[in-house]
């Protein structure tokens, strides 16, 4: 009788999945009190480990489909709009700063897609930025806003958060048109 494994793929993804829905109800519980934010944290550290870990041990048991990889990517997807939105409704973020956020990661998605098709092969980074680094990103932010004081008004109701967000998004469209250049002159190299 062949043993059975306690960790298989779709469990990991289940666990990331719980631990995206831990998140983003810690986000909203932290409008009550801040002793979410360690729920918030516990949430992210479990969204990683299911969501990092289930595609790698597919790949090391041969486990591996494209019917998964499809349902793996699409949660990932999914669950980062999620925890965008949250983000948005919690005290960390404003709305307009997780809209421009929310487009942001959007836009490299689709590159990230459009890449995977032109190439033949999944890049796992948007310009040096990967899943993994994104959802550090999303647990450190808290902890950010909350050291640095972001959120107060600098000038004419534009608050330091709402600066940050829009410069950092500024860069990273011009990093992306800069990335999808290179990728097009190299492809037509190719051609």
């Amino acid at each position: 009788m062949p043993k059975k494994q306690s960790a298989t793929p779709r469990r990991l993804t289940k666990i990331g999945v719980i631990g995206a829905d831990i998140a983003a109800a810690a986000l909203i519980g932290r409008d009550w009190s801040s002793a979410w934010l360690p729920v918030f944290v516990a949430g992210m550290v479990l969204n990683w480990l299911g969501m990092a870990l289930d595609g790698l041990l597919a790949r090391r048991r041969n486990e591996t489909s494209r019917k998964l990889e499809v349902i793996g990517q699409t949660n990932d997807l999914l669950l980062q709009v999620l925890l965008i939105v949250m983000f948005g409704a919690s005290p960390f973020l404003s709305p307009q700063s997780a809209f421009v956020i929310l487009v942001c990661y959007l836009l490299f998605s689709a590159y990230n897609y459009l890449r995977t098709v032109a190439h033949h092969a999944r890049p796992m980074s948007y310009i040096g930025l990967g899943p993994s680094e994104f959802r550090i990103l999303m647990a450190a932010w808290p902890f950010v806003t909350q050291v640095t004081g972001v959120d107060e008004i600098v000038y004419d109701g534009l608050s330091r958060l709402h600066t940050a967000i829009l410069i950092l998004a500024a860069f990273a469209v011009i990093g992306l048109a800069a990335k999808a250049l290179s990728d097009a002159r190299e492809i037509a190299a190719v051609e």
